[in-house]
């Protein structure tokens, strides 16, 4: 969704909130999304594409030696078994490919507000599959926790949960003197967002899940986290 957003001629943009004062960005679109003020030009996706896939591709080959030995086609790389170390390694590397090459001959600003987005885009990525890990262990040393229902309950609670504090951490990472509005996770947000929780999803391993083989799609997910943090401006 692109809304356009009728602003002033200050020069001092915030980018990274959800929704900016119009008297602090310049006139210009404003893609929830990928929180953009104006469209990137072909070069930068193509920049940003490459560095994400890098950034997934290389510690996706680190993992899939390490598990299997060997690579010997791309199914082999597609079928890695994941825990909460793969799926954020895979996800920083792809954010921070990304986001290195969307940088690359940008401005100042520019540079600084994609920085901005690929650590609201790692925090979201990582916030909640962390949370849903903690709370299975604690569901293992408390019998009566240790069911499907009280699973689902978990999963919800750190999808819900973790995108909240990924945001508010994120706030706190990128804005430490709360100079700017902050950017607040809302409904549509997080719909928006959402893809970016299929790993807490493949890490809850329920079954339906695992027979999707949604694993496979983690890599593009991951890839996707990062192209977006490319052509964030």
């Amino acid at each position: 969704m692109i809304s356009k957003v009728q602003t002033s001629e200050n020069p001092h943009i915030n980018s990274f909130a959800s929704f900016p004062n119009e008297k602090r960005v310049r006139k210009g679109y404003l893609s929830r999304r990928y929180h953009n003020l104006e469209e990137s030009d072909t070069f930068t996706k193509i920049r940003a594409a490459a560095g994400a896939v890098i950034g997934t591709a290389i510690p996706l080959v680190y993992f899939a030696k390490k598990q299997n030995g060997k690579i010997g086609s791309l199914n082999s790389l597609l079928r890695i078994k994941y825990g909460l170390k793969e799926f954020i390694t895979i996800g920083a590397g792809s954010i921070f490919g990304g986001a290195a090459a969307g940088m690359i001959g940008e401005k100042k600003e520019a540079r600084k507000n994609k920085l901005h987005e690929g650590v609201f885009q790692f925090m979201n990525c990582s916030v909640p599959p962390v949370i849903i890990a903690g709370l299975f262990k604690l569901g293992e040393k408390v019998k009566p926790l240790n069911n499907v229902p009280c699973k689902i309950a978990a999963t919800v609670a750190g999808v819900g949960g973790g995108m909240y504090l990924a945001a508010e951490l994120s706030n706190k990472i990128n804005d430490p003197k709360d100079l700017y509005p902050d950017r607040k996770l809302t409904i549509k947000d997080a719909l928006a967002n959402f893809d970016d929780v299929l790993g807490a999803l493949v890490l809850a391993k329920f079954k339906f899940i695992e027979k999707l083989g949604a694993e496979r799609l983690l890599p593009a997910v991951t890839a996707w986290c990062g192209y977006r943090a490319g052509v964030s401006n």
